[in-house]
Protein backbone atom coordinates (compact mmCIF):
# COMPACT_ATOMS: atom_id res chain seq x y z
CA UNK A 1 0.00 0.00 0.00
CA UNK A 2 2.98 2.19 -0.31
CA UNK A 3 2.66 5.09 -2.32
CA UNK A 4 5.82 7.27 -2.07
CA UNK A 5 7.07 8.41 -5.71
CA UNK A 6 10.85 8.51 -4.76
CA UNK A 7 13.22 8.29 -2.41
CA UNK A 8 16.40 9.79 -0.45
CA UNK A 9 18.97 7.28 -1.29
CA UNK A 10 21.90 9.29 0.14
CA UNK A 11 21.67 7.07 2.43
CA UNK A 12 22.91 6.87 6.31
CA UNK A 13 23.16 3.70 7.94
CA UNK A 14 24.10 2.70 11.66
CA UNK A 15 24.35 -0.60 13.09
CA UNK A 16 24.61 -1.89 16.41
CA UNK A 17 24.44 -6.06 16.47
CA UNK A 18 21.63 -7.58 14.04
CA UNK A 19 20.01 -4.70 13.94
CA UNK A 20 20.23 -1.74 11.02
CA UNK A 21 18.91 2.04 10.84
CA UNK A 22 18.11 3.44 7.68
CA UNK A 23 16.33 5.32 5.99
CA UNK A 24 13.56 3.56 3.64
CA UNK A 25 14.38 2.62 -0.08
CA UNK A 26 11.62 1.31 -2.20
CA UNK A 27 7.89 0.90 -1.96
CA UNK A 28 8.29 -2.45 -0.71
CA UNK A 29 10.17 -1.33 2.18
CA UNK A 30 7.74 1.40 3.27
CA UNK A 31 5.14 -0.86 3.31
CA UNK A 32 6.93 -2.67 5.91
CA UNK A 33 6.50 -0.06 7.75
CA UNK A 34 2.95 1.16 7.64
CA UNK A 35 2.40 -2.94 8.34
CA UNK A 36 4.17 -2.40 11.64
CA UNK A 37 2.29 0.88 12.27
CA UNK A 38 -0.91 -0.97 11.81
CA UNK A 39 0.31 -3.55 14.17
CA UNK A 40 0.85 -1.22 16.90
CA UNK A 41 -1.12 1.54 16.46
CA UNK A 42 -4.54 -0.30 15.43
CA UNK A 43 -3.87 -3.48 16.91
CA UNK A 44 -2.08 -2.96 20.19
CA UNK A 45 -3.50 0.50 21.12
CA UNK A 46 -6.73 0.01 19.89
CA UNK A 47 -7.16 2.91 16.69
CA UNK A 48 -9.92 3.14 14.54
CA UNK A 49 -8.80 2.02 11.18
CA UNK A 50 -10.62 2.45 8.20
CA UNK A 51 -12.16 -0.03 6.11
CA UNK A 52 -9.37 0.09 3.59
CA UNK A 53 -6.90 0.21 5.86
CA UNK A 54 -8.77 -3.31 7.94
CA UNK A 55 -8.79 -5.23 4.42
CA UNK A 56 -4.95 -3.92 4.11
CA UNK A 57 -3.70 -4.35 7.31
CA UNK A 58 -1.66 -1.33 7.13
CA UNK A 59 -1.45 2.33 8.48
CA UNK A 60 -1.24 4.56 5.71
CA UNK A 61 -1.86 8.01 4.61
CA UNK A 62 -1.36 10.81 1.39
CA UNK A 63 1.55 12.01 3.87
CA UNK A 64 3.59 8.81 3.26
CA UNK A 65 3.80 10.30 -0.49
CA UNK A 66 5.62 12.96 0.85
CA UNK A 67 7.96 11.76 4.10
CA UNK A 68 10.92 9.88 4.38
CA UNK A 69 10.73 6.53 6.78
CA UNK A 70 13.26 5.61 8.77
CA UNK A 71 13.40 1.57 9.45
CA UNK A 72 14.72 -0.40 12.35
CA UNK A 73 15.68 -3.53 10.34
CA UNK A 74 16.95 -7.05 12.23
CA UNK A 75 19.28 -9.05 10.14
CA UNK A 76 19.16 -12.20 12.36
CA UNK A 77 15.32 -12.77 11.59
CA UNK A 78 14.72 -14.64 8.56
CA UNK A 79 12.32 -14.03 5.26
CA UNK A 80 11.10 -10.93 3.20
CA UNK A 81 11.71 -7.43 4.58
CA UNK A 82 7.96 -7.16 6.35
CA UNK A 83 9.06 -9.66 8.76
CA UNK A 84 12.52 -7.54 9.83
CA UNK A 85 11.50 -4.30 10.47
CA UNK A 86 11.15 -3.39 14.04
CA UNK A 87 11.23 -0.12 14.61
CA UNK A 88 10.16 3.15 12.37
CA UNK A 89 9.63 6.85 12.24
CA UNK A 90 8.52 9.30 9.50
CA UNK A 91 10.21 12.49 8.84
CA UNK A 92 9.42 15.75 6.86
CA UNK A 93 11.10 18.06 5.99
CA UNK A 94 8.47 20.31 4.86
CA UNK A 95 8.83 20.76 1.15
CA UNK A 96 8.71 18.86 -1.84
CA UNK A 97 8.41 19.60 -5.12
CA UNK A 98 6.76 22.69 -5.43
CA UNK A 99 4.96 21.79 -1.69
CA UNK A 100 5.87 24.26 0.93
CA UNK A 101 4.77 24.25 4.83
CA UNK A 102 3.38 20.73 4.37
CA UNK A 103 2.93 19.41 7.68
CA UNK A 104 0.81 16.61 9.01
CA UNK A 105 0.81 18.24 12.64
CA UNK A 106 -0.82 21.16 11.01
CA UNK A 107 -4.44 19.42 11.09
CA UNK A 108 -4.06 19.88 14.98
CA UNK A 109 -1.99 23.21 15.64
CA UNK A 110 -1.55 26.19 14.09
CA UNK A 111 2.57 25.99 13.18
CA UNK A 112 2.62 30.01 12.18
CA UNK A 113 5.33 30.44 14.60
CA UNK A 114 7.20 27.70 13.89
CA UNK A 115 6.73 28.49 9.84
CA UNK A 116 8.13 32.22 10.84
CA UNK A 117 11.26 30.82 13.13
CA UNK A 118 14.71 31.52 10.78
CA UNK A 119 15.71 28.23 10.79
CA UNK A 120 15.22 24.60 9.05
CA UNK A 121 12.34 22.44 10.47
CA UNK A 122 11.98 18.85 10.53
CA UNK A 123 8.38 17.24 11.34
CA UNK A 124 8.95 13.97 13.48
CA UNK A 125 5.90 11.50 13.55
CA UNK A 126 4.45 7.99 13.17
CA UNK A 127 7.14 6.16 16.14
CA UNK A 128 6.58 2.97 16.80
CA UNK A 129 9.03 -0.23 17.80
CA UNK A 130 8.06 -3.76 17.89
CA UNK A 131 6.85 -4.26 21.81
CA UNK A 132 9.77 -7.64 21.79
CA UNK A 133 12.25 -4.61 21.17
CA UNK A 134 11.24 -2.21 23.66
CA UNK A 135 14.29 -2.03 25.59
CA UNK A 136 15.93 1.25 24.60
CA UNK A 137 18.31 -0.37 22.32
CA UNK A 138 15.55 0.35 19.10
CA UNK A 139 14.64 3.60 20.06
CA UNK A 140 19.06 4.70 20.94
CA UNK A 141 19.66 3.92 17.84
CA UNK A 142 16.50 5.67 16.23
CA UNK A 143 17.16 8.49 18.04
CA UNK A 144 21.11 8.28 16.68
CA UNK A 145 20.14 8.40 12.86
CA UNK A 146 17.73 10.95 13.71
CA UNK A 147 20.85 12.79 15.21
CA UNK A 148 22.45 12.22 11.72
CA UNK A 149 19.71 13.28 9.92
CA UNK A 150 19.33 16.64 11.91
CA UNK A 151 23.54 17.14 11.13
CA UNK A 152 23.06 16.32 7.39
CA UNK A 153 19.69 19.00 6.51
CA UNK A 154 21.05 21.03 9.31
CA UNK A 155 17.58 21.08 10.97
CA UNK A 156 17.54 23.54 14.14
CA UNK A 157 14.00 22.72 15.63
CA UNK A 158 11.91 19.40 15.22
CA UNK A 159 8.32 19.17 15.93
CA UNK A 160 5.64 16.50 15.65
CA UNK A 161 2.77 15.36 17.57
CA UNK A 162 2.46 13.09 21.24
CA UNK A 163 0.32 11.17 22.25
CA UNK A 164 -1.30 10.05 25.98
CA UNK A 165 -3.64 6.98 25.68
CA UNK A 166 -7.37 7.49 25.66
CA UNK A 167 -9.85 10.61 24.56
CA UNK A 168 -10.64 11.93 27.94
CA UNK A 169 -8.34 14.72 28.77
CA UNK A 170 -9.21 14.76 32.24
CA UNK A 171 -7.57 11.10 33.12
CA UNK A 172 -4.53 13.10 32.23
CA UNK A 173 -5.24 16.56 33.47
CA UNK A 174 -2.21 16.85 36.45
CA UNK A 175 0.21 15.69 33.52
CA UNK A 176 -0.80 17.90 31.20
CA UNK A 177 -0.96 20.58 33.36
CA UNK A 178 2.66 20.29 34.77
CA UNK A 179 3.86 19.86 30.86
CA UNK A 180 2.04 23.14 30.42
CA UNK A 181 3.67 25.40 33.43
CA UNK A 182 6.98 23.58 33.05
CA UNK A 183 7.97 23.36 29.32
CA UNK A 184 5.40 25.41 27.58
CA UNK A 185 7.46 26.49 24.14
CA UNK A 186 8.72 30.27 23.87
CA UNK A 187 6.13 32.05 21.49
CA UNK A 188 8.45 32.20 18.49
CA UNK A 189 8.61 28.55 18.18
CA UNK A 190 5.33 27.71 20.06
CA UNK A 191 2.43 25.45 18.07
CA UNK A 192 -0.93 26.63 19.11
CA UNK A 193 -3.99 23.74 19.09
CA UNK A 194 -6.47 24.81 16.68
CA UNK A 195 -9.48 26.94 18.26
CA UNK A 196 -12.03 24.25 17.03
CA UNK A 197 -9.63 21.47 18.64
CA UNK A 198 -8.20 23.42 21.63
CA UNK A 199 -8.38 21.79 25.47
CA UNK A 200 -6.64 23.65 28.11
CA UNK A 201 -3.85 21.54 29.60
CA UNK A 202 -3.12 24.69 32.22
CA UNK A 203 -5.22 23.70 35.59
CA UNK A 204 -4.56 26.40 37.69
CA UNK A 205 -6.09 24.90 40.38
CA UNK A 206 -2.87 22.19 40.55
CA UNK A 207 -0.35 22.83 43.07
CA UNK A 208 2.91 22.53 41.98
CA UNK A 209 3.87 20.17 44.92
CA UNK A 210 1.12 17.46 43.07
CA UNK A 211 3.37 17.29 40.32
CA UNK A 212 5.73 14.84 41.04
CA UNK A 213 3.84 12.01 41.56
CA UNK A 214 2.29 12.21 38.56
CA UNK A 215 4.98 12.03 36.27
CA UNK A 216 4.78 8.01 35.44
CA UNK A 217 1.96 8.81 33.90
CA UNK A 218 3.39 10.58 31.26
CA UNK A 219 4.04 8.07 28.49
CA UNK A 220 8.19 7.02 27.87
CA UNK A 221 8.16 9.16 24.46
CA UNK A 222 7.16 12.44 25.59
CA UNK A 223 9.46 12.02 28.88
CA UNK A 224 12.18 11.22 26.39
CA UNK A 225 11.29 14.25 24.49
CA UNK A 226 11.32 16.14 27.85
CA UNK A 227 14.74 14.87 28.97
CA UNK A 228 16.05 16.24 25.10
CA UNK A 229 15.04 19.54 25.95
CA UNK A 230 12.03 19.56 24.46
CA UNK A 231 8.64 21.80 24.63
CA UNK A 232 4.95 21.84 24.31
CA UNK A 233 2.67 23.33 22.32
CA UNK A 234 -0.33 25.62 24.00
CA UNK A 235 -3.41 23.41 24.13
CA UNK A 236 -4.01 19.66 23.70
CA UNK A 237 -5.89 18.17 21.19
CA UNK A 238 -8.47 15.03 20.51
CA UNK A 239 -7.86 12.39 18.20
CA UNK A 240 -10.15 10.18 17.79
CA UNK A 241 -8.79 8.18 15.22
CA UNK A 242 -6.14 6.96 17.30
CA UNK A 243 -7.64 6.88 20.43
CA UNK A 244 -5.38 9.50 21.95
CA UNK A 245 -4.74 12.85 23.78
CA UNK A 246 -2.26 14.69 21.54
CA UNK A 247 0.51 17.28 22.24
CA UNK A 248 3.01 19.07 20.16
CA UNK A 249 6.13 18.25 20.94
CA UNK A 250 9.19 21.37 20.27
CA UNK A 251 12.65 20.39 20.66
CA UNK A 252 15.51 22.52 19.44
CA UNK A 253 18.12 20.50 18.14
CA UNK A 254 21.11 21.71 19.19
CA UNK A 255 21.38 19.48 22.54
CA UNK A 256 20.80 16.41 20.09
CA UNK A 257 23.47 16.17 17.99
CA UNK A 258 26.41 15.82 20.96
CA UNK A 259 24.41 13.18 22.64
CA UNK A 260 23.78 11.17 19.59
CA UNK A 261 26.51 11.77 17.40
CA UNK A 262 29.18 8.73 16.85
CA UNK A 263 27.47 6.61 19.55
CA UNK A 264 27.12 3.48 17.41
CA UNK A 265 29.04 2.06 13.68
CA UNK A 266 28.12 4.82 11.18
CA UNK A 267 28.28 3.98 7.57
CA UNK A 268 27.53 6.82 4.61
Amino acid sequence: MAIAEDFNLDSISISLGTLEVRLAENNVEIDAAQALRYKVFFEEMKAKPTLNQKKTRRDYDSYDFYFDHILVIDHSKTGKILDKVVGTYRLNRGEYKGKKNFYYTSSEYDLSNLISYNGKLLELGRSCVDKNYRDGKTMQLLWTFIAQYVNRYNIKVMFGCASFPGVDPEVHRIALSYLHYKYLAPLNIRPIALKERFIKMGDSIVKERSFKKFLNSIPPLIKGYIRLGAFVGDGAVIDHEFNTTDVCIVLPTKKIASRYMDHYERKS
